[in-house]
């Protein structure tokens, strides 16, 4: 074939500038060519740049080995909703669940009062049968009706935090490879009114020798900053409030805090607020206001999770079932969609790109926004047949994982469409008032 003794720069131009039908018809004319297109990232970027491309969510560090062709095919599996499903967890009581897939190499999942750690397989799906490790976080016995569940953690270098429904708040130090138990080397009983108030968000600084953990109330108006030393810790302490320092931030309305997040300098966290969809911004060193939120009496229109999408935009979820991303530079909003059935949102990740995966209230339902386009949602995807919320989600370029209230499941998008069934909710609903 005269075509293939082109020098190569001839040749990669030509198949730059083909559609990607007529790319698709050149890699089944031939085998030799059909190598060259795979292989050469320069086609695939000029065919990906006006394509959504779903990357690691944000705060995975996991670095990505995929070709650019590996990228666009699995992405285009994302936008198409072609995947295997998989439920990788089952209990038989209901919990309200919090997950975080941790750089794409194991699970962290809270069931009730425990936070439990799980392997992967080779092709990265999680092995639930066995837990690398699990324990229970300390309990106060309170005079309510509220449960001992884990309501968020996170974790940030060698730490975790962990906020309870009773009121109290744990802090643990991991091992460098995670394969140990983690050990508990702070324990605050009493956060809110003294522990009266359930810890709703957690948030958590760490430093070589002083780390802060952030807590906050959905019942409550104080944002809570409890700084602690991390160099030299010690278990034997970890009940006596004199190793804390507490600073604490009091909003002028009685607004409840429902969510925190952390700005990748240390330096600012979001505060998503009962009573209002738009976020507040605290300065950490300073302990003011660098942003507001206009508050109303609509309780729909709660915050129900915030984070950061890149260091100047911030992700907003609500009761209402509106997502928004703030610009921090300008206080104004500079994208907005409703969920395609406005049903309440509960859960939100974002790559730091431009797509976004939110969890829903309705059918264990989640939905993937693009952030250039305005006019609906990409896809949805029913990750379970079951009635109950997302109440966390993670995701990596390659999958999905969905926390429901008595199952945990894993849609793996690294897969050949040839012959797999099209689960398409791409469509766009309208609401007739008849």
């Amino acid at each position: 074939m005269y075509f293939l003794n082109l020098p190569v720069e001839v040749l990669l131009n030509i198949l730059r500038s083909l559609e990607l039908a007529d790319l698709r018809n050149v890699m089944l004319s031939c085998r030799a060519l059909r190598d060259i297109v795979l292989s050469n990232n320069s086609i695939w970027r000029t065919v990906c740049r006006n394509r959504l491309i779903v990357h690691n969510s944000t705060g995975n560090s996991n670095t990505s080995t995929l070709s650019c062709y590996k990228q666009y095919r699995i992405s285009n599996n994302w936008s198409s909703g072609i995947y295997n499903s998989k439920v990788v967890i089952h209990h038989h009581t209901n919990y309200i669940p919090w997950l975080n897939f941790h750089n794409s190499q194991m699970l962290m999942l809270t069931v009730g009062s425990e936070l439990r750690c799980y392997p992967i397989d080779r092709k990265g799906i999680p092995l639930c049968k066995n837990a690398i490790w699990k324990f229970e976080v300390p309990k106060v016995k309170r005079n309510d009706v509220r449960t001992n569940d884990i309501s968020r953690f996170i974790m940030s270098g060698n730490l975790i935090v962990c906020g309870n429904r009773d009121g109290s708040t744990s802090v643990f130090e991991v091992s460098e490879e995670m394969k140990q138990k983690p050990r508990l080397i702070y324990y605050i009983e009493d956060c809110h009114e003294n522990g009266e108030l359930e810890v709703s968000a957690v948030e958590l600084i760490t430093d070589s020798e002083k780390s802060c953990a952030i807590t906050g109330s959905s019942y409550h108006s104080s944002l809570l900053f409890w700084h602690f030393n991390t160099k030299g810790a010690d278990t034997k302490a970890e009940r006596d409030p004199s190793e804390f320092y507490v600073k604490e931030m009091k909003f002028s309305n009685d607004v409840g805090i429902r969510c925190l997040s952390l700005h990748q300098d240390n330096n600012k966290v979001a505060v998503g607020l009962s009573g209002s969809n738009m976020p507040l911004l605290v300065d950490i060193n300073s302990i003011q206001l660098l942003m507001t939120a206009g508050l109303t009496g609509n309780r729909r229109l709660l915050t129900r999770d915030i984070k950061w999408h890149d260091p100047n935009t911030i992700i907003t979820v609500t009761h209402s079932g509106l997502l928004q991303l703030t610009d921090i530079r300008t206080h104004q909003v500079v994208f907005d969609m409703m969920d395609p059935f406005q049903s309440s949102l509960y859960c939100v990740k974002s790559d730091g790109d431009r797509a976004i995966v939110a969890g829903t209230s309705e059918y264990s339902r989640c939905v993937l926004f693009d952030t250039r386009y305005h006019a609906c949602h990409v896809q949805m995807y029913f990750t379970q047949r079951k009635s109950s919320p997302v109440y966390s989600l993670d995701f990596d370029s390659t999958k999905l994982i969905a926390a429901a209230d008595r199952s945990v499941a894993v849609l793996d998008f690294n897969i050949n469409s040839y012959g797999k069934k099209r689960r398409d909710y791409s469509e766009k609903f309208e609401f007739v008032n008849r």
